[in-house]
């Protein structure tokens, strides 16, 4: 990455080093982002239960700590030609007609994960994450639960060791 690069559209894949419960082993889509703004992102990998009382039926996961208990619906979606995510986040007076195009791809997720101005480029600075390019695989995501480890595997044997290590080396 290159300083002023807007990374809007990619993924943040959290560095096996990386602590902080609320990001550890995580994999957070960027949906907007300036070096000089900020950064506002979705955690893909994190499930919870949820059901909606009314409204489109969507798996829903943790999608950071920022106004964790505001639950907000989105719909993410590969588009082939070009090669990209289509990303749209809906309010809730939006009705089930602008939803129409949207419905494969939805998501409900309980807050979202946010970086102020320079912030996120620190991190990245400081090695915390890997800045990944969505592919359809990763943005469809089958398997949420072992996807951040399927990206360590593939990110050659440094990132594959690390992945293995219990998260309390003690502990081993």
């Amino acid at each position: 990455m290159k300083a002023g690069d807007n990374l809007t559209g990619s993924l943040l894949v959290a560095h096996p080093d990386l602590q902080d419960p609320n990001f550890r082993r995580t994999i957070v889509f960027l949906s907007e982002h300036s070096p000089e703004e900020g950064a506002t992102g979705f955690v893909l990998n994190r499930p919870i239960e949820f059901t909606a009382e009314r409204g489109p039926k969507a798996p829903a996961f943790f999608g950071g700590p920022v106004e964790a208990g505001k639950m907000l619906l989105a719909s993410l979606q590969w588009r082939d030609n070009p090669s990209m995510v289509a990303f749209r986040a809906f309010n809730g007076s939006e009705d089930e007609e602008s939803r129409r195009g949207w419905e494969d791809g939805l998501r409900v997720f309980a807050g979202c994960s946010g970086w102020s101005a320079g912030q996120l480029e620190h991190e990245l600075q400081q090695n915390a994450w890997l800045v990944v390019p969505p592919t359809r695989e990763l943005i469809e995501m089958k398997t949420p639960t072992t996807a951040w480890k399927k990206i360590m595997r593939s990110s050659g044997p440094f990132f594959h060791l690390l992945s293995e290590a219990p998260d309390d080396p003690r502990r081993n």
